[in-house]
């Protein structure tokens, strides 16, 4: 369990937040979940074309016309290729645009414990994000005994937010998400073995701080709360960019 913990943490992406209680200003929990995705609900139709020799998936209604496709296999290598690319935040798909962070570096300070009342500081990684090809997400994760990697997009064909971590082992676990209302979505893990969940809420307008939740469960009952604050630090550096999108 311990070596899950990690790349649990650090879940940056794409506008997490505690669902909302009732009240005047906000939609009950009933509502946003019969709302499903706020964008996957209207999403345009998708078909695939071609264009250069190279296979694309058009989206009606955006502003972006062709993005580069998913593979059907996520690989060691699609995800290290990503992250080797400088960051281009330029014509951003409107589905990152509405939950994007920020790029650079962050700080994360992460607790855990056996209930949310009992969370031990456990200890503090560095995070660095940004975007590339339009569509994705990508960031490392380091601490003091792990280094991973991770990808995440919203796919216009599952109408889903997906999202993939490249753990040290070489070993590729998949989450799902959804975004429900506004700032809020949830993230789950799929596969056998642990039921995890995990969210985020923004603590500051400007985007440079914001708070991540976890449980881990077996199905019956949750063993451990996860908590991370995550802290913008510093804008990427120069070789991490691309020239044209400073």
């Amino acid at each position: 369990m311990k070596k899950l913990l990690p790349l649990f943490s650090c879940l940056l992406l794409i506008g997490c937040g505690e669902k909302k209680e009732t009240g005047d200003n906000g939609a009950s929990d009933k509502d946003e979940v019969a709302g499903e995705s706020v964008t996957a609900g209207t999403e345009a139709p998708v078909s695939l074309e071609k264009s250069e020799g190279l296979t694309t998936v058009a989206v009606r209604g955006d502003d972006i016309s062709y993005l580069p496709i998913l593979p059907e296999e996520i690989t060691k290598e699609f995800i290290m290729g990503l992250w080797a690319k400088p960051h281009d935040d330029r014509g951003m798909i409107k589905e990152l645009q509405e939950t994007f962070t920020r790029a650079g570096t962050w700080r994360v300070l992460r607790k855990r414990g056996s209930s949310k009342r009992d969370l031990v500081t456990s200890g503090e990684a560095l995070m660095t994000l940004k975007v590339v090809d339009r569509r994705f997400e990508v960031w490392e994760w380091k601490d003091t005994d792990w280094v991973g990697y991770s990808v995440a997009t919203f796919d216009h064909v599952t109408g889903k937010y997906r999202w993939w971590e490249l753990r040290p082992d070489g070993s590729i676990g998949e989450w799902t998400g959804r975004r429900y209302w506004r700032d809020l979505m949830e993230w789950k893990l799929l596969g056998d073995g642990p039921q995890v969940t995990l969210r985020q809420k923004f603590v500051s307008t400007d985007r440079k701080r914001w708070n991540g939740t976890g449980e881990i469960g077996n199905g019956k009952k949750v063993l451990e709360y996860l908590q991370d604050e995550f802290t913008w630090l510093s804008d990427l550096s120069e070789a991490q960019v691309l020239p044209e999108a400073e």
